[in-house]
C-alpha cells in the first residue's frame, strides 16, 4: 500500500504544492494552525523585550548608542532587502517582509535611544499591523486562494510556469506508468516542455530513460507524458520463442523484439504495398552498440523471428566471428558466408543482382518490391568486420540502390564512425538500433534527428552496464515511441534451434531470378544442414561441397569443384601498381617486337629488291601491326635461304572468343584469383598486342566478371563472361 501511494504522488507530478500541503495538514490543529498565526504576536513580545534591555545598557551612552543605532539601521535593511528578494514573484509575502522589516529596524533604534516607554503606543499599532499581514498570508494559503503566482518556491513548479505548458488527467496503470496530457499555453511551445522532461524525471524517481513525451501528430501544441515509476524490465524480458511466432508469415507481417516499460515493441521491415500503396517501404537497418551492450543478443532475436517466414531469403556475412554468433542459424539461412574471398566476390557480383531484379520489377509493372513480384525478398546481414572498410565506397551504393531491388540492409557494427562507415552509408540506413554507447557523439552517428530531439537531454549513456537495453526507430515503430526505451528479448540456444526447425517447411529456396543471377558463386556455396557442418565443410570453410540443404524444396546440386592445387598456382607477384607493371612489360614487349619487324622488313627488302631498294619503298609498312605473309630469313648465304610461313592472327573477334573461354574455364576449376601474368600469357596465344589486353580487361570488369583487388595484385574472379553474356 505504502508503494501504491508513493506511485499515486508520483502521478501528481504537476501540483507539489497539493501534496506539500497535505502532508502540512496531517498533525494536530494546534501545530498547524495555531502556532504559525500565534507566531507574531509571541515574537513582537519578545522583541521588545529585546528593546528595554538594549535601553537600558547603552542608551543615553554618548558614544555606543550612535554607533549601535547606525548599525542596527544597516542590519535591518540588509534584512529587509534579503526577504524581499527571497519572496519571489510571491505579492503577499513581499509586502509581508518589507513592512515587518521596516516597522522592527525602526522600532529598534527609536527604543534604543529613547526608551520603550516612550515609543509603546506605536509599537503596539505595529506589532498588530504585523500580526494581521501575517494571519492573512496564512489564511490564504489554507484556504487555496493563494494567487497564480503562488508556489514559486518549488523549482519544478517554476520551471512549469516559465516554460508555459500545462500537465492534466495523470493516470497510473498496473505496470506503474504514470501517463498525463501536456498541452501548451499562450507563448508555450512543447520544446520548453521536453526540455523539462530530466527535472520531472528527477522529481517522480522515475526509472532512468523511462521518461518520454509524445507529440500528437494530429494537432500541435500537444502531447502525452509517459513516466515509468518502477522497471518491469531490470531481470530480463524471456523471448516467448516459437509460441509467440506466427508460422508461415511473411515480410509485411510484424513481429516482436522485445518490451518497452509499457508494453511490447513490435517492427516491421516493410509494408504490404499490394494492398496499401502507402504501407512504408524497406529501411535498412543499422545495429550500433559499445561490446557487451547486446548487439548479438537483438540480433539473434531478429532473424530467429525471420526463421518461420515465407518469401524471405537471408544472407549473413560474418567475417570477424564466423559462426560463433549466428551459427545456429547456419541451416535456416540461404546463404551464410564466412571466408573473406566469398564475401569480395558476393559484395561485387550483388551490383549486378541489383541492376536485374530491378528490371525484373520493371518488367512486373512494380516501382518497388512487393508481394506480386515473382522476387522474393533478399535481406542482407553483415556483421561487423574490418575487410568490409576497405569497400565503403562499394558498399555505399550498393546499400543506396538495393532499395529499389527489394534488398533490406543489416548492418551491425561497434562505431558508426567515418572510420566504420561513411557518411552517405549512415543516412541511407534510415532505422537504427542503438544499445548502449558513451557519449553523444557515437548516439548522433546511430539515431536519426528525430529519434534524438524527442529524447532531448534526457537521452542515456550507459555503455555495457545494462546490456540489452537499446533505443529503436523506423521499422514502422511509432514515432512517438522512438524517444523511449526497451529491452531486447532473451533467447535460448533451444529456442533458436526449435524455430530454424519448424521453419523448415515454410522458408522458400531462392527465387530463380536471384538465383540466376548470382549464378554459381551461389550454386557453389557452403551448405549447413540441421546438425551442423560435418566432413571437408567444417574442415575448410571455403569448401564448395553438394551438400543438400535439409528442408530446403530447391532440388539444384552442384558437383563438388576440385581445388586447385597447390604446386599449380603461380607466386604471387610484389607489384607496387598494376598499371605501372603492365605499361613497363608492355613498353618492353612492344619495343622488342619493333626491333624484329624492322630486321624482317630488311631482310625481305635485301631478298625482293637487292641493293637498288631504298627506305622510301617501305614508308606504307606500318610497324605496330603484325605482318602476315612470307617473310624469307637469310641463312648462311644469300643462295640458302628458304620461305618461313608466318601464322596469320585471329581477328579480334576470334581472339575475344579464346579470352572468353580461357576465363571461363579457369572460373569452372575453382579459381578465384587472377594475376596480370595470367593474361599476358594468354595474350602471346592469341597474336595481339597490349591494346587488346586492356579492352578485355575493361569490358570484363564492366560483365562484372573480375574486379580489382584491394591488395592490386590483379582481380577477383567474380562470374564467367560466357555466363554472363547470357544473364539478365
Amino acid at each position: 500500500m505504502a508503494r501504491k501511494s508513493k506511485i499515486k504522488a508520483a502521478a501528481q507530478v504537476v501540483p507539489v504544492e497539493t501534496a506539500e500541503a497535505s502532508g502540512r495538514l496531517g498533525g494536530g490543529w494546534g501545530l498547524v494552525h495555531g502556532l504559525p498565526l500565534a507566531a507574531p504576536g509571541i515574537g513582537c513580545a519578545i522583541f521588545a523585550i529585546l528593546i528595554v534591555l538594549a535601553h537600558a545598557k547603552w542608551g543615553g551612552d554618548p558614544v555606543w548608542t550612535p554607533l549601535l543605532s547606525i548599525l542596527f539601521l544597516a542590519i535591518g535593511a540588509l534584512v529587509t532587502f534579503f526577504g524581499h528578494m527571497a519572496a519571489g514573484p510571491r505579492l503577499l509575502l513581499r509586502i509581508l517582509m518589507v513592512v515587518t522589516g521596516s516597522l522592527a529596524t525602526g522600532s529598534l533604534v527609536l527604543g534604543l535611544v529613547v526608551g520603550m516607554a516612550a515609543i509603546w503606543p506605536a509599537y503596539t499599532l505595529c506589532s498588530l499591523i504585523v500580526w494581521v499581514l501575517w494571519v492573512i498570508w496564512r489564511g490564504t494559503k489554507y484556504a487555496g486562494a493563494t494567487p497564480a503566482t503562488d508556489g514559486a518556491g518549488n523549482p519544478l513548479m517554476e520551471a512549469i510556469k516559465q516554460a508555459r505548458v500545462q500537465f492534466a488527467t495523470p493516470t497510473i496503470d498496473e505496470r506503474g506508468v504514470v501517463r498525463a496530457k501536456v498541452e501548451t499555453l499562450p507563448g508555450g511551445t512543447l520544446e520548453g516542455a521536453r526540455a523539462l522532461m530530466p527535472m520531472i524525471s528527477a522529481e517522480s524517481r522515475a526509472v532512468p530513460g523511462s521518461t518520454n513525451l509524445a507529440v500528437d501528430l494530429d494537432e500541435d501544441g500537444r502531447g502525452t507524458i509517459e513516466i515509468a515509476t518502477r522497471d518491469n524490465l531490470k531481470h530480463g524480458v524471456a523471448w516467448p520463442g516459437l509460441a509467440g511466432l506466427q508460422l508461415g508469415s511473411l515480410p509485411c507481417d510484424p513481429f516482436a523484439i522485445g518490451e518497452y516499460q509499457t508494453g511490447v515493441c513490435e517492427v516491421q521491415i516493410v509494408g504490404d504495398y499490394s494492398r496499401d500503396k502507402r504501407a512504408p517501404d524497406i529501411k535498412h537497418l543499422k545495429i550500433g552498440g559499445v561490446t557487451g551492450s547486446g548487439k548479438s543478443t537483438g540480433g539473434r532475436v531478429f532473424l530467429g523471428s525471420q526463421m518461420v517466414k515465407r518469401r524471405l531469403n537471408i544472407i549473413g556475412i560474418d567475417l570477424s566471428k564466423g559462426l560463433q554468433t549466428f551459427g545456429v542459424f547456419a541451416p535456416g539461412l540461404t546463404w551464410m558466408i564466412t571466408n573473406e574471398e566469398e564475401a569480395r566476390l558476393f559484395l561485387h557480383r550483388l551490383k549486378h543482382v541489383i541492376k536485374g531484379r530491378t528490371t525484373q520489377l520493371a518488367d512486373e509493372n512494380l516501382m518497388r518490391w512487393s508481394l506480386d513480384s515473382r522476387l522474393n525478398m533478399l535481406e542482407i546481414w553483415v556483421e561487423e568486420s574490418k575487410e568490409f572498410r576497405r569497400f565503403q565506397t562499394l558498399y555505399s551504393d550498393l546499400v543506396a540502390d538495393a532499395r529499389s531491388a527489394g534488398i533490406f540492409f543489416v548492418s551491425s557494427t561497434q562505431h558508426w564512425n567515418y572510420r566504420s562507415a561513411s557518411t552517405d552509408t549512415r543516412s541511407n540506413h534510415g532505422a537504427a538500433i542503438m544499445f548502449g554507447v558513451e557519449s553523444h557523439d557515437e548516439a548522433e552517428q546511430i539515431l536519426p534527428k528525430e529519434a534524438l530531439a524527442a529524447l532531448g537531454k534526457n537521452l542515456q549513456y550507459w555503455g555495457s552496464s545494462k546490456p540489452g537495453y537499446c533505443y529503436a526507430t523506423g521499422m514502422s515503430i511509432p514515432t512517438n515511441q522512438w524517444g523511449s526505451m526497451l529491452r531486447i528479448y532473451e533467447p535460448t540456444t533451444e529456442q533458436l534451434a526449435e524455430v530454424v526447425a519448424a521453419g523448415v517447411a515454410y522458408r522458400d529456396p531462392m527465387d530463380p531470378v536471384t538465383e540466376q543471377l548470382f549464378g554459381e558463386l551461389f550454386a557453389n556455396r557452403t551448405r549447413y544442414p540441421l546438425n551442423g557442418p560435418s566432413g571437408p565443410e567444417s574442415a575448410n570453410p571455403a569448401f564448395r561441397g553438394a551438400v543438400t540443404l535439409t528442408g530446403a524444396t530447391s532440388t539444384h546440386s552442384a558437383p563438388a569443384a576440385p581445388a586447385v592445387p597447390a604446386s599449380t598456382r603461380r607466386p604471387a607477384t610484389a607489384v607496387g601498381d598494376e598499371e605501372q607493371e603492365m605499361a613497363a612489360m608492355a613498353e618492353e614487349e612492344i619495343a622488342e617486337d619493333r626491333e624484329a619487324m624492322r630486321q624482317a622488313l630488311r631482310d625481305s627488302r635485301r631478298y625482293h629488291l637487292g641493293e637498288d631498294a631504298r627506305p622510301e619503298d617501305l614508308a606504307d609498312v606500318d610497324a605496330e601491326e603484325v605482318i602476315s605473309g612470307v617473310i624469307v630469313t637469310p641463312g648462311s648465304d644469300d643462295e640458302g635461304t628458304e620461305e618461313a610461313e608466318v601464322q596469320a592472327p585471329l581477328s579480334p573477334e576470334e581472339a575475344q572468343r579464346v579470352w572468353d573461354e580461357a576465363l571461363d574455364g579457369w572460373y569452372r576449376e575453382g579459381r578465384t584469383h587472377l594475376r596480370t601474368a595470367d593474361l599476358v600469357e594468354l595474350l602471346g596465344k592469341v597474336r595481339r598486342d597490349r591494346r587488346f589486353l586492356y579492352r578485355q580487361r575493361d569490358r570484363w570488369t564492366d560483365l562484372g566478371c573480375i574486379a580489382a583487388r584491394p591488395d592490386a595484385d590483379g582481380w577477383d574472379l567474380v562470374a564467367s563472361p560466357l555466363q554472363s553474356t547470357g544473364r539478365r
